[in-house]
């Protein structure tokens, strides 16, 4: 059963009239916290650059490493992001990603990846995750894994978000997308959208039709897309989720809650 729409409620215990006990997500209405991604280095080779790129609470960052960053056995990217903003508020169950991509030293053109999906630990400090290292699991990509698949051109990602359990309650939505490094974000007003569609489904497209800077789309390539609003709480204000690119058609779809 879908809880109805409730006041954010920071970190307490909501007991229902009826005996069900149901805890809802803490929330953070101001300041900062920052994403420290820690990159395990030991297994690249000639590598030139790394570069890190971020989603959190709606809003992106990409960074660079570089030099002698890249010559110790393992190497920390800090993402600092704001708590608030004028489409969300951080809450402990939120979900963002971070993905770290080895360059060759040659041709800047991308030899490795390594992806993470993680949830908000910490609020108000700082939220720590292993990148390049573990197992391949759902949420990570674990060690840093090649490309070789066939390239794909003029990508259209197309993003749905069922809003069956929201219908009445949304209002403007952001949505984050990432291909190969490359971020871009939309924000929408999903009343309006709504009303012009025929379901609850809302689906969102997002044209790559350049090449990114560090090589063409290939298939084989992970692509995440992460949709923020306060009102998709409870359960989460964020949620983020990713697949691979299958096929070298144009179209390609992920549901993004």
């Amino acid at each position: 059963m879908i809880p109805r729409k409730l006041p954010n409620i920071i970190g307490v215990t909501l007991i229902v009239t009826f005996g069900l006990t149901l805890m809802l997500p803490s929330v953070s209405a101001k300041g900062d916290f920052s994403i420290d991604a820690k990159i395990n280095l030991q297994k690249l080779n000639n590598v030139g650059k790394l570069k890190v790129v971020a989603s959190a609470n709606g809003d992106t960052q990409v960074k660079n490493v570089t030099g002698n960053d890249l010559k110790s056995k393992s190497t920390t990217v800090s993402f600092r992001f704001n708590q608030k903003n004028n489409i969300v508020t951080v809450g402990s169950r939120d979900e963002y990603f971070v993905c770290a991509y080895a360059l060759n030293s040659n041709t800047t053109e991308m030899k490795s990846y390594s992806c993470v999906e993680g949830n908000m630990e910490q609020l108000n400090g700082k939220n720590t995750i292993n990148i390049g290292s573990g197992s391949r699991n759902t949420l990570s990509t674990g060690s840093f894994q090649t490309v070789n698949g066939k390239e794909v051109k003029d990508v259209t990602l197309r993003i749905g978000i069922p809003l069956s359990d929201r219908k009445e309650d949304v209002k403007d939505l952001k949505v984050v997308t990432m291909i190969k490094g490359e971020l871009k974000s939309k924000t929408i007003d999903a009343q309006k959208l709504l009303k012009k569609s025929d379901h609850n489904t809302l689906f969102v497209p997002f044209l790559y039709d350049k090449n990114p800077d560090i090589g063409p789309i290939r298939v084989g390539d992970l692509f995440f897309a992460c949709v923020s609003a306060d009102e998709l709480n409870p359960p989460e204000g964020t949620e983020c989720e990713h697949r691979e690119i299958t096929h070298t058609g144009h179209i390609h779809n992920l549901l993004a809650r």
